[in-house]
């Protein structure tokens, strides 16, 4: 596979990842704004809060992964 190929393949890939965060963040906005019918701000900070514990869960997972291949060896 030529270089570019494999340049556009690893941009898109990461371009598509990115598409779906948003739309998951922007799905939990509008679901939590219309369920409690509290303001768009209220709706944003939540997102927020879910972007935040993913962040740190995923983050806990790569330690714990990690940890667990250097006790394996």
């Amino acid at each position: 596979m030529q270089t570019w190929e494999l340049l556009l393949e690893r941009w898109y890939q990461r371009w598509t990842r990115w598409v779906a965060v948003v739309a998951v963040y922007a799905t939990a906005t509008v679901v939590w704004r219309a369920v409690t019918d509290r303001t768009w701000l209220d709706a944003l900070v939540f997102a927020g809060l879910v972007g935040v514990i993913d962040v740190l869960t995923q983050w806990v997972a790569i330690r714990a992964r990690r940890k667990a291949a250097a006790r394996d060896g």
